[in-house]
């Protein structure tokens, strides 16, 4: 059975973008985001300056709280967390969407129900030719963390009806780059005839390639040191600080509490945290 994602269906139309920006404007999940173009843009230049200034570190601020998370799923699925990573970012507006803020958590569009919860969005449909609007269920998550696991299953063990992994060819272990993996999603997961343009962009410019932990790969030993020597940390005290590469899903792990406990404890209502900040961890 295909699992069916908001994009299986839809992607909207995003005119031509180029790497080193000269132009660029994406259509990305739900909601139209325009990414930092190079140069003076307007007369306001000084003030559009600075907006895409903002717009760039929420953006990355974004990629550093989810990234720990995509490479520790992908790691054990034989997935690229680059590619879960560009999917997160295209498929929810850099987590801005609807679907993808609190209280939801999907950031891949991905239609149904999650543990019986179930939450009703509008949404652009591509339908003989051309673009209508409707009222789709979409799975709820608990966390962002719960929604890589489950996009890790639906990459895994979605069946096509010749009985062959729909998705297999996203695969690490069948594919040679990250490349590769982006080009067989397009026509499985997305219409759209850029769609596998867009993740590239996205893992060029975001070097997203840094999550693409091996099982050879030093930086998984790396991390599981830091790992090791955070527990000790977190558990040990009533309170932690964040560190570079920290995430929610990692840290409540750590202290051996659920991600939704962790948030409430520090009054967090999304899963963003900043180096250097201090959370109550029991």
């Amino acid at each position: 059975m295909i699992e069916h994602t908001r994009s299986s269906r839809h992607q909207q139309k995003t005119n031509g973008y180029k790497v080193n920006g000269k132009q660029l404007a994406a259509v990305i999940g739900t909601s139209l985001v325009v990414m930092p173009i190079a140069g003076s843009i307007s007369p306001l230049s000084v003030q559009a300056n600075e907006v895409e200034q903002q717009g760039a570190v929420s953006q990355q601020a974004f990629i550093d709280s989810i990234g720990y998370s995509a490479a520790s799923v992908a790691s054990a699925n034989d997935l690229y967390a680059s590619v879960m990573i560009a999917q997160a970012l295209l498929e929810s507006s850099y987590g801005t969407s609807g679907l993808a803020a609190a209280p939801n958590y999907n950031l891949f569009g991905v239609k149904g129900s999650y543990n019986g919860q179930t939450v009703y969005m509008p949404t652009s449909e591509y339908l003989n030719g051309e673009w209508v609007t409707m009222t789709e269920p979409f799975r709820s998550y608990p966390s962002y963390a719960d929604s890589f696991q489950d996009h890790a299953n639906v990459l895994r063990t979605t069946l096509a009806s010749s009985g062959d992994y729909h998705y297999s060819g996203v695969w690490k272990s069948n594919t040679t780059s990250y490349a590769d993996a982006t080009a067989a999603l397009a026509g499985r997961y997305a219409t759209d005839p850029n769609y596998s343009n867009k993740l590239n962009w996205l893992i060029a410019t975001y070097n997203l390639t840094a999550y693409d932990w091996g099982t050879t790969d030093s930086s998984v030993t790396e991390q599981s040191t830091v790992g090791q020597s955070s527990a000790t940390s977190v558990s040990s005290g009533q309170s932690y600080t964040v560190v570079s590469g920290d995430t929610l899903w990692g840290i409540a792990e750590k202290a051996g509490i659920s991600v939704d406990q962790l948030m409430s404890l520090n009054g967090i209502s999304a899963e963003l945290i900043t180096v250097g900040q201090v959370l109550q961890v029991a």
